[in-house]
């Protein structure tokens, strides 16, 4: 029975350590972590610059949220990319929205150009903080109207990357609900009709008439209304569009998508950046389409399972990316002229 109870015990620790290192994982492995506070109209706000284990001067990546209350790791989404990048000796910067985590203000008041104002405010910052060589943003879905706004406002930086990125606003949510009604299984004429009603809302938040909005949507049974300030919210960028921002782009850019992804249409901002891009004469551009891959560039199979992401993020750690994804991303910027 002693016997038994031992090996049960050591079974038990085994396992703990185990545990333990394997939620090592999940954790950002810098050599240093220095705290950012910069200011933008008057807002305070506050990141953290994750240096690698390099001597400077460093290659930066600027971390640009999606859309959503997003901390400076965006809730440790950013980990497994965080340390692919510092473990190829790039230096990485996030920050919290506004109005999050450590952050003032409030992120739905925002258009995606105070949001462009906040990176260059960070930016300045930064410069004076460390020794960097190449900087540059990495944007997330929503993120790619900030980089257009960025490079029409001529900021101080040397690459872009953007993924997932769309170009239209209005065009992207049409999208996204197309995606809604084929999950829910709608027959031709329920998505004709769900369709015709996002698109009268929609016109309803061009006209920032939010009663109207309200008394339309209890109308129907498809949804509760959002709240006033997320309709504010997609009033003041209901116009956004990243094509006169990418006609202004000289600096290098890598466009990544995933041929899965729910939110976006991909093979359509794929064909509009190429098009942009070629009637510029721009030549510094690299577009890739991982066809196995979701919105966040995970595999296919982690699309609207997320037990399975938790429980695969653990055993595997960054594998739940598509294949090429993060090489492809670090050999990029490492690859830089």
């Amino acid at each position: 029975m002693k016997k038994k109870i031992i090996v049960l015990i050591l079974a038990a620790v085994l396992l703990s350590i185990v545990l333990i290192v394997r939620l090592e994982i999940f954790e950002i492995s810098y050599d240093e972590a220095i705290e950012i506070n910069f200011t933008n109209a008057g807002v305070d706000l506050s990141g953290t610059l994750y240096l690698p284990d390099t001597p400077p001067p460093y290659d930066l990546v600027f971390f640009v949220h999606g859309d959503g209350p997003q901390d400076r790791t965006s809730n440790g989404g950013y980990a497994f990319m965080m340390n692919h990048l510092l473990d190829e000796g790039i230096a990485c910067f996030s920050y919290d929205k506004a109005g999050v985590s450590k952050s003032e203000g409030n992120w739905l008041a925002q258009t995606m150009k105070d949001r462009s104002d906040e990176v260059e405010a960070a930016i300045k910052v930064l410069e004076s903080t460390i020794s960097i060589d190449r900087k540059g943003v990495l944007a997330f879905s929503q993120g790619g109207w900030v980089t257009s706004e960025l490079s029409k406002a001529g900021a101080r930086i040397d690459f872009i990357v953007n993924v997932g990125g769309a170009i239209d606003w209005m065009d992207q949510h049409i999208y996204y609900e197309t995606k809604v009604g084929e999950r829910r299984n709608y027959t031709d004429k329920q998505k004709k009709d769900y369709l015709s009603y996002v698109r009268s809302y929609d016109a309803l938040i061009v006209k920032n008439d939010y009663e109207g909005y309200v008394d339309f949507v209890l109308k129907h049974d498809y949804e509760k209304p959002m709240s006033k300030e997320r309709f504010h919210f997609a009033y003041l960028n209901s116009d956004a569009n990243a094509i006169e921002g990418m006609k202004t782009m000289t600096v290098p850019f890598l466009g990544l998508f995933g041929g899965k992804d729910q939110n976006v249409d991909v093979y359509e901002s794929h064909k509009v950046y190429d098009e942009t891009f070629k009637a510029i004469g721009k030549e510094n551009y690299e577009l890739h389409i991982f066809p196995d891959a979701t919105h966040e560039l995970l595999k296919g199979k982690y699309q609207d399972n997320d037990t399975l992401l938790l429980i695969h993020s653990f055993l595997i750690g960054d594998n739940i990316y598509a294949g090429g994804f993060l090489d492809t991303l670090s050999s990029w910027i490492n690859n830089l002229p």
